[in-house]
């Protein structure tokens, strides 16, 4: 059975945090799939709606580390307050997510943003390695790396806006420039 393959962008923030290892294809890596914070509106760039009824677990590469996501909510921690946020941890069958979502104008989540509902939706995919567990939720995948897409955005850079695929990271800082990793899940997944 081939391995499921995962792309996700490596923030050069989450890269610095980790000390500019130096990352090569084959080598493994244990992440959280963090879908950043999802609004209750279809019309938004990235988004989500919940549902009672069960959904067919599914995590489908619609562009670049952006998935088109089904499945059930396995964690979920809300904060409660003026705006209520919902931390969720969401078993997509191949993997696991982590989004933050946000409620509707009114301040308050869609009803049934909790454990054992069932949710979909729109998401862009960071990997995150050194995680500083302010948010409580979330699942390691581990994964190993195949291959790195950076996207050079640093000003007056000769090859400005031009992707370069790579067989290995630099152990360099990644600057303003952005950094795609295709992985594969690990057999073992979570």
């Amino acid at each position: 059975m081939p391995l499921s393959e995962i792309e996700f962008e490596l923030p050069a923030a989450q890269y610095e945090l980790m000390g500019f290892p130096g990352l090569q294809q084959g080598e493994s890596l244990s992440l959280v799939l963090d879908g950043g914070i999802l609004l209750p509106d279809s019309n938004a760039e990235h988004w989500y709606t919940v549902q009672p009824e069960p959904l067919e677990k599914r995590f489908v590469r619609v562009g670049p580390a952006t998935y088109a996501f089904a499945g059930q909510i396995v964690e979920a921690d809300i904060e409660y307050g003026h705006d209520q946020l919902a931390y969720l941890s969401i078993d997509c069958g191949p993997v696991h997510l982590r989004a933050t979502c946000a409620p509707d104008g009114d301040g308050q989540l869609p009803y049934g943003t909790w454990e054992t509902r069932y949710i979909s939706g729109l998401v862009y995919v960071q990997g995150i390695v050194e995680d500083s567990y302010e948010n409580p939720v979330g699942r390691n995948l581990n994964v190993i790396l195949w291959n790195f897409q950076r996207l050079i955005l640093t000003p007056g850079d000769a090859v400005f806006g031009e992707w370069h695929e790579a067989s290995e990271l630099p152990p360099h800082p990644l600057g303003v420039d952005r950094v795609f990793v295709t992985a594969r899940v690990h057999r073992e997944g979570v």
